[in-house]
C-alpha cells in the first residue's frame, strides 16, 4: 500500500518496514514532522527515508537526532562511523557478516531508535546489506511449547572489550518492550572464535533437560532467519533509515573487500 502526500510518499514493504520517498531530490529531511515519523517507526519497525538531502557533517546528523530525544554517548562520541578499518579490532569494522544482536545490550542503558545515515552505499550485488528481524513476528509464529520454554530462558553473554562495547551481561531472552510492553526477544548470536574477531560466547540457563545449547542455537537461528520475520536492506546513497532498537534486532551480510560500505548511526534513547 502506498500513501501519497504533496511532499513525499509512504510505501509500506513486506513482511515488515516502510519507505517514505521525497518527491522532490535534495528535501529537508528536517521537514518532516518527527513525531509523523515516529509513529511509522511504531507501526513499521524500520522506516527507510530517501531521496533526502544528505547532512553536511556529523554534527548535522546529531542536530537531527536530537529532535528525537536524548543521545547516547559512547566513547567515541556521540556518531558511530560503520566503515572497515585498515586494523580492525573488531568484526564490526571488517567486511564479514555480523550476526544478529541488538545495540546497547552492554551499555548501562539500551537506545529505543537507530538513527542511520547512508554516507556511501555498497556497490551493487557486493553484499553489505543490514538484516533486520521483527522479534515479535517471531514470537507471534512460534508453538505454544516452544515459546514457554524461550519464556523461561535467561542467557549469559561474555565478550572482550575490544570496541565500544563489551562485558559480561545476563538477560531473559523474552522480554517486553519498554514502551509498548509487548514481548520481544534480545538475543545475540554466538561468535566463535575461529570465526570472527572479539568472539562472543553464550551461557543458556533454563534449557529443557536433554536440550543442549547447540541444539537451541540451530533452531532459534532458523526461527530467526526466517523470511516471514526477516527484512534485509539494500543501502542507497543518502539513505536514512530510523529503527526500533527493543523489537528488533540487526545484523549485516558480508560484502565484498574494497567495495565502498560507509554508514553513521547515532542512538536514541
Amino acid at each position: 500500500m502506498t500513501e501519497y502526500t504533496a511532499e513525499y510518499t509512504v510505501t509500506a514493504m513486506k513482511p515488515f518496514g516502510a519507505v517514505v520517498e521525497a518527491r522532490r531530490e535534495e528535501t529537508d529531511l528536517g521537514a518532516l514532522d518527527v513525531a509523523a515519523v515516529r509513529a511509522l517507526v511504531a507501526e513499521h519497525r524500520v522506516v527507510v527515508l530517501r531521496r533526502f538531502r544528505a547532512f553536511a557533517d556529523k554534527d548535522d546528523l546529531v542536530a537531527y537526532a536530537r529532535r528525537w530525544g536524548s543521545i547516547l554517548s559512547w566513547n567515541f562520541g556521540e556518531v558511530l562511523d560503520l566503515e572497515v578499518h585498515a586494523d580492525p579490532k573488531d568484526y564490526v569494522f571488517t567486511p564479514g557478516p555480523v550476526p544478529y544482536h541488538w545495540d546497547g545490550a552492554f551499555a548501562e542503558k539500551t537506545p529505543t531508535h537507530q538513527v542511520f545515515q547512508c554516507v556511501k552505499a555498497p556497490a551493487r550485488g557486493t553484499g553489505g546489506r543490514t538484516t533486520f528481524c521483527d522479534t515479535a513476528k517471531v514470537l507471534d509464529g512460534l508453538p505454544a511449547a516452544t515459546r514457554a520454554v524461550w519464556e523461561r530462558l535467561g542467557i549469559t553473554y561474555r565478550k572482550e572489550k575490544t570496541a565500544h562495547y563489551g562485558g559480561h551481561i545476563t538477560a531473559p531472552l523474552v522480554q517486553r518492550h519498554p514502551h509498548t510492553g509487548a514481548p520481544v526477544v534480545r538475543y545475540a548470536e554466538p561468535l566463535a572464535p575461529e570465526d570472527f574477531l572479539s568472539p562472543l560466547f553464550l551461557d543458556v540457563e533454563g534449557l529443557p533437560e536433554g536440550t543442549a545449547p547447540e541444539d537451541f542455537f540451530a533452531e532459534i537461528r532458523e526461527r530467526l532467519y526466517d523470511a516471514d520475520v526477516m527484512y534485509e536492506h539494500a543501502w542507497e546513497d543518502g539513505d536514512y533509515v530510523i529503527t526500533d532498537n527493543h523489537a528488533l534486532l540487526h545484523g549485516r551480510t558480508a560484502f565484498t573487500q574494497g567495495s565502498p560500505r560507509h554508514l553513521r548511526r547515532v542512538h536514541v534513547l
